[in-house]
């Protein structure tokens, strides 16, 4: 009886691919006069990639050097003569050594195949522009190579998909191979930056996920659907390959969105449950159902976790580089402004529904693509209103619901975002009474925003600087400025925790401190960001964004010596 053979490991089938990498390198080397510079580009990048695969990343390093000197070639950095073709020749026949000892592989080797891809890195010169910009976001040679082979198996598995929902639409083994086809290269991490690479592997899981979830006999253009996507994908990577970015606006991009936003919004007809059985004496319907009764209301933590949602969806649909990307995360947004309008009752919740009918409306009208800044804007502000469903009233949070409701409503297309809408300040603890700023006879007529309390915080402090802006501060002068620099001036003690002195008359009982003593530097500053820090997770918004940018100013004077 006859042992059966070993099955070939990895270092085996990297042995034969790159052997035969090699040798069609040597065949084309040794022709002489003009070898196709692309040619050797595209093998010497294809062995790179398959030295990474099999962890050889020594090898990897020489065959980029190979690849360089190529590029170099193609790019008429450096002419093909006779010196140039023996470099290239003896750089082949050291890999064809190193492919032999990778099972046995040492130092010594991991040093002389350094050496040689700096000896032919350095022979290349500086690479182009394009390419400069492409490894800038970490896309070597062998990452483009790894996209290139992935995105060719996830095209070649949709293919395959679209002919066997062809022929059973019912059937969902095909689309299990597409998730497991797709799983590769949606966990590499620079996947985000090769747009529309993310977006049409997500429009991909999105329409296989509704097939499984309907259970319903998908529509005809189903079929179409998969085989458009892997035409594009096919194309991305290859764009990726050679150039190092896909085009996001591609033919084949814009045909596959167009027919994923059909199929997503494409509703089953629906049919009597009598016509469902066969034409006999029955029994059939024995009884009328009970339609499942709906949830009494959302819960805040489901409402806060709607806010974030809000939030990340709108800094996507800002982000999309292109209409067609906006077109399809907008769409994206229709699902899910479905399942907020089907939630369960509540003062909130019911608010929230009204506002997820007004945006499905506004991504119907196209609305969220012609006008992606103020829709985007609407969206966030919604989002910081849930996210502080769990400790706000509801009733409040209502309102201001209300409100964005509305103002969603009137976007019209082209339109810019609108200013930010702050909630007044909540009042704090009465301070001791104090007297009545005099204003004078002339002033002006009080405003409305001047009614805002003066408290010990920013608000406060500029509400101060507004009322004694009403009573008259004053023209600007110069021989002031330098008496109060001779003089150390001396200001009544700032209330505790308060950026700015509390605005107080001086009294004989009042404590008197230096003004510098007041600013923060060193130490001082540091324990107000640590402050700040506390207060920061408790707020969102724009009142996060007007933490951080204090933080910063904090950070910046802490460098300095404290007074």
């Amino acid at each position: 009886m006859t042992e059966s053979p070993k099955p070939l490991g990895m270092s085996d089938f990297f042995a034969l691919e790159a052997g035969e990498y090699l040798e069609r390198l040597d065949g084309m080397l040794a022709k002489g006069d003009n070898p196709s510079a692309d040619e050797i580009v595209r093998l010497a990048r294809a062995l790179r990639g398959s030295a990474l695969m099999a962890n050889q990343h020594a090898i990897a390093r020489t065959a980029a050097g190979l690849e360089a000197l190529a590029r170099a070639v193609r790019e008429g950095r450096r002419a093909w003569d006779p010196q140039t073709q023996q470099i290239a020749l003896r750089g082949v026949d050291d890999l064809k050594i190193f492919v032999r000892r990778a099972g046995t592989w040492t130092d010594a080797d991991t040093a002389k195949a350094e050496a040689l891809a700096q000896q032919l890195e350095q022979l290349a010169g500086r690479p182009s522009a394009q390419i400069r910009a492409v490894e800038a976001l970490g896309l070597d040679a062998g990452a483009r190579a790894f996209v290139a082979r992935e995105g060719a198996a996830i095209a070649g598995t949709l293919e395959r998909a679209a002919q066997a929902l062809r022929a059973d639409p019912l059937g969902h083994d095909p689309l299990q191979h597409v998730m497991r086809a797709l799983q590769p290269l949606r966990g590499l991490a620079a996947l985000n930056d090769l747009p529309p690479l993310p977006d049409l592997l997500e429009g991909i899981e999105r329409a296989i996920g509704e097939l499984s979830r309907s259970g319903l006999e998908p529509p005809a253009s189903v079929g179409e659907l998969f085989q458009v996507a892997g035409s594009a994908i096919a194309r991305a990577a290859r764009e990726v390959a050679e150039r190092g970015r896909p085009d996001p606006e591609g033919a084949d991009f814009r045909q596959f969105a167009g027919l994923l936003v059909k199929f997503m919004e494409s509703e089953p007809d629906a049919v009597s449950i009598g016509s469902l059985y066969y034409s006999d004496s029955g029994p059939h319907i024995v009884s009328r159902g009970v339609p499942a009764a709906r949830p009494s209301t959302l819960g805040k933590l489901e409402l806060v976790s709607h806010g974030e949602h809000l939030r990340q969806a709108a800094d996507s649909l800002e982000r999309a580089p292109s209409a067609t990307q906006r077109e399809l995360r907008a769409h994206t947004l229709g699902t899910t402004f479905r399942a907020l309008a089907n939630a369960g009752g509540g003062v909130l919740a019911d608010r929230v529904a009204q506002f997820a009918m007004a945006g499905r409306d506004a991504v119907a009208s196209g609305i969220a693509v012609n006008s992606p800044a103020a829709f985007a804007a609407e969206l966030r502000r919604a989002g910081d209103v849930l996210a502080r469903s769990g400790t706000g009233d509801e009733e409040a949070l209502a309102t201001e619901l209300d409100a964005l409701t509305a103002a969603l409503r009137t976007i019209q297309p082209g339109a810019a975002p609108a200013p930010a809408r702050r909630p007044a300040p909540a009042p704090k603890p009465a301070a001791p009474a104090a007297a009545a700023p005099v204003v004078p006879a002339s002033a002006p007529p009080q405003r409305a925003d001047q009614a805002i309390p003066e408290t010990p915080d920013l608000v406060g402090s500029w509400a101060a600087y507004q009322r004694l802006a009403v009573g008259g501060i004053g023209t600007a002068s110069l021989a002031e400025l330098i008496a109060g620099a001779a003089a150390v001036e001396r200001v009544p003690a700032p209330a505790p925790g308060s950026r700015l002195p509390a605005p107080a008359p001086p009294s004989a009982e009042s404590s008197a401190v230096d003004v510098r003593t007041l600013l923060y530097r060193g130490e001082r500053a540091l324990r107000r960001a640590e402050e700040l820090r506390a207060t920061a997770k408790q707020v969102s918004g724009d009142a996060l964004r007007e933490l951080v940018e204090e933080v910063c100013d904090l950070v910046a004077l802490a460098f300095e010596p404290g007074p």
